[in-house]
């Protein structure tokens, strides 16, 4: 959501001296105020819901600045996905990154010389077969699956053509 708001010069000068003197930037003052007035106004938010407002917005900040693809400022997908090559990028805002589906943790090493054993790709396997076991049985009339009840065999007679194409092909 975008909201637009025309501020006379004196106005827009003392809000920009006040976001100097607490060291934020004007968004964020705004972002700050509106959460105030919101606040103010609902005197009868329970103090849980406040507090957790808090702590989200501290973890959002913690992941921006944790995140592989942010300076804790800036998020370099959110700027390079932008069609508008000529646009500032825009600052961060605590929630984006709380919510972010690329978080990629920066302070975590990243796992090398992680070698796959044959009994580690058998258990991925039977895992896999019996997730796949499990769909069929609960979904499958859903997914359009209908096993085949009868095995059909077909007899035909071996001809001296078929022979000679399966070792030509070979």
């Amino acid at each position: 959501m975008r909201v637009g708001v025309d501020l006379p010069a004196d106005i827009e000068r003392a809000l920009l001296r006040k976001c100097e003197e607490l060291d934020i930037s004007p968004s964020e003052f705004i972002v700050q105020l509106l959460e105030w007035y919101f606040f103010k106004r609902k005197r009868d938010i329970p103090k849980e819901v406040i507090e957790f407002v808090n702590f989200a917005r501290k973890k959002g900040v913690e992941k921006a600045k944790a995140c592989r693809y942010s300076d804790g400022k800036f998020c370099a997908l959110e700027t390079y996905a932008r069609l508008d090559i000529d646009a500032e990028p825009q600052p961060l805002h605590p929630y984006n990154c709380l919510f972010c589906s690329y978080f990629s943790d920066r302070r975590l090493e990243e796992k090398k010389d992680v070698k796959v054993t044959a009994q580690d790709a058998e258990k991925a396997y039977q895992m896999a077969k019996l997730a796949a076991q499990i769909i069929v049985k609960e979904f499958g009339d859903k997914l359009g699956y209908r096993p085949k009840m009868k095995i059909e065999k077909e007899e035909r007679e071996i001809k001296r053509d078929d022979i000679r194409k399966l070792v030509e092909d070979w």
